[in-house]
């Protein structure tokens, strides 16, 4: 029987694939049928909110949250949590673990999974597992004495401010351990960190004439890659080795994904051929992805995840970074031999912690901040969004400031608002000398929206700018000079990913248009419209498309009614895109509304880890 699981797909509470799923599970169990479709369908659906499982005891709120989201009625009583409890213990179709082929797997914590998703929660702990204690360093450390230690980790890092302590102690966990998740907010240095980290390691590595790594630094996104790639140009002079690179790469780059026949070129068949591994903005790492870069590492290549724990987790299932840092925190400190290890390099205290995480060993995080500085606005700010701080919040930004400014919204006239005080700020691309100068501009500003769709989002606030641009151009085509785009899907033919950004220029020779991009490694090329597929207007990104990027003025438009999407990490992780000056288009209430909320993953990729 399917008639709960063919009512949820009329009213618009299960999605056609869903409920699709449900059925067929429902056919192969005739005797529990409903249960077993219905707690099916429902943890495939709790996928596309961003979970990879769906906990027993939560599967009928989440049903009712689903149905009043589409202000569908559920009158009918859905199967009891004995019940499901029961169908699924008995069913052929649900497994407790991977061992068995089963469609579902239904595990001792009484979470239901999609097989595949807990198959990735296993391959990414097990990876991480088998990373955090490594004999031969050890044994390695063991022979340098602690003031040489000290000596080595001073150069280049001043002592004396916490932030320092903190990153030196990720430096001397990447010595012990092939497993460094190091967390921090924009601006704390994790960067130069990584780079201190790599110069060392190299260093270590030619004074006792060893074989120098291998390293590849790569990112989720081209944008963040080619942002990693920057910094390394800037900041990498100090440190200059040829071992160390001097370009980043993006993740799927990296893995070789887009191969023939659909899969990925590296996996655990074809290891990556590198000894270190640095992925850069770690917190937009999905499960999947995750999962497939950990296939991919050798037994011996160390992997950094560089991140930032209160960011906005990936669209798609799996917040792995946060879960990674709240297995590695949850005991608050590091094993006593660990800290008393750490003290006798540093000459630090070291907070202990009576029963320490495993991950805990391999974690630290950067609390120093070098871009907002410990009073400005926008670092205040952040901070107090990302503690739920609402009345903090609405203070910093009732003070006055130039650096950080509330705008209330009311509820029409948005369009017009947009046209008078937004549309100038992106009038200049057109009259760009370069393609350098269009990206140099375009990183001077940027709209960004909680919501893709309605008045609020991303498509409607693009919408209203392409459209004066275009009058002002003169222009009812399609492409004009100046147009700001951003590519929607992976495009393996042409070198294109989702989440890279383009600008349409002149071509000075005959005025054909032509649109460039900025690869990850920093360099431009440039392609016709006409071969292009999925690019939208980018004068407006969601924040979730912000991810990895920084402007140097940043306006945030949230919507004029609550929305579950709303919360903490959204609005920290749209006011830190912001270098100098951040804008938000809301009301107060909507504001402490946001920072009251925070995000809700399942997931058992932290218990997996204790």
């Amino acid at each position: 029987m399917t008639h709960r699981i063919d009512r949820l797909e009329a009213l618009g509470v299960l999605p056609a694939v869903d409920a699709a799923l449900g059925r067929l599970l429902a056919k192969k169990s005739p005797r529990d049928g409903d249960a077993i479709g219905l707690a099916g369908a429902l943890a495939s659906a709790a996928l596309a909110h961003g979970h990879s499982c769906l906990p027993l005891a939560a599967l009928h709120g989440f049903a009712a949250d689903l149905a009043a989201a589409t202000g569908a009625d559920l009158a009918e009583a859905l199967p009891t949590v004995a019940d499901i409890r029961a169908a699924l213990r008995a069913s052929s179709l649900a497994a407790d673990d991977a061992t068995r082929a089963a469609a579902l797997v239904f595990d001792t914590d009484e979470r239901i999974y999609l097989r595949r998703y807990f198959v990735y929660e296993q391959t990414v702990a097990q990876a991480l597992r088998e990373r955090l204690t490594d004999a031969s360093l050890a044994a390695d450390l063991a022979r340098i004495d602690a003031s040489t230690l000290h000596d080595a980790l001073a150069q280049g890092i001043a002592a004396g401010r916490s932030d320092d302590v903190d990153q030196r102690i990720a430096v001397l966990l990447a010595l012990r351990s092939r497993l460094l998740i190091v967390s921090g907010g924009p601006g704390s240095g994790k960067t130069t960190t990584v780079l201190r980290l790599l110069a060392l390691i190299v260093a270590q590595a030619r004074t006792a004439a060893a074989v120098v790594p291998r390293i590849a630094l790569a990112a989720p996104t081209g944008k963040a890659a080619a942002r990693l790639a920057q910094t390394l140009r800037v900041r990498g002079g100090e440190h200059a080795d040829a071992a160390i690179p001097a370009t980043a790469t993006t993740l799927h780059r990296l893995l070789g994904l887009g191969a023939p026949g659909g899969r990925a070129r590296f996996d655990r068949n074809n290891p990556l051929p590198y000894d270190l591994v640095v992925i850069d903005e770690a917190s937009m790492l999905d499960l999947a992805l995750a999962a497939r870069l950990c296939e991919a590492l050798a037994p011996s290549t160390r992997l950094i995840l560089l991140g930032d724990r209160d960011q906005l987790a990936a669209v798609e299932a799996g917040r792995v970074f946060g879960a990674l840092s709240h297995a590695a925190t949850a005991a608050g400190g590091y094993s006593s031999a660990l800290a008393h290890w750490l003290q006798n390099i540093l000459l630090e205290k070291v907070e202990i912690a009576s029963r320490p995480a495993p991950l805990a060993e391999a974690f630290v995080e950067l609390r120093g901040n070098h871009r907002f500085g410990a009073h400005g606005a926008i670092g205040r700010l952040a901070r107090a969004l990302r503690d739920g701080e609402a009345d903090t919040a609405l203070g910093i930004l009732g003070e006055a400031q130039a650096e950080a400014a509330l705008h209330p919204l009311g509820t029409t006239g948005l369009a017009q608002r947009i046209v008078r005080e937004l549309v100038s700020r992106y009038a200049d691309l057109a009259q760009a000398a370069d393609a350098d100068a269009a990206f140099a501009i375009a990183d001077r500003f940027r709209v960004l929206c909680a919501l893709r769709e309605g008045a609020f989002g991303a498509v409607a606030i693009n919408a209203a700018i392409e459209h004066e641009l275009r009058r002002r151009c003169g222009v009812a085509e399609t492409w004009y000079p100046g147009r700001l785009v951003i590519v929607g899907g992976n495009d393996y033919r042409l070198g294109l990913f989702n989440g890279d950004v383009g600008v349409a220029l002149a071509r000075a020779a005959d005025g054909a248009l032509e649109v460039w991009f900025r690869d990850a490694d920093g360099s431009l090329r440039a392609l016709p419209p006409a071969i292009l597929g999925d690019c939208a207007p980018a004068y407006a990104l969601t924040v979730h498309k912000a991810q990895g990027s920084e402007f140097d003025e940043v306006v945030v438009v949230l919507p004029a009614r609550d929305a579950r999407v709303l919360t903490r990490e959204l609005a920290y992780t749209a006011v830190t895109r912001a270098r100098s000056k951040v804008e938000l288009w809301t009301s107060a209430e909507i504001l402490a509304a946001a920072a009251a909320r925070s995000t809700q993953r399942w997931s058992g990729l932290a218990d997996r880890l204790a």
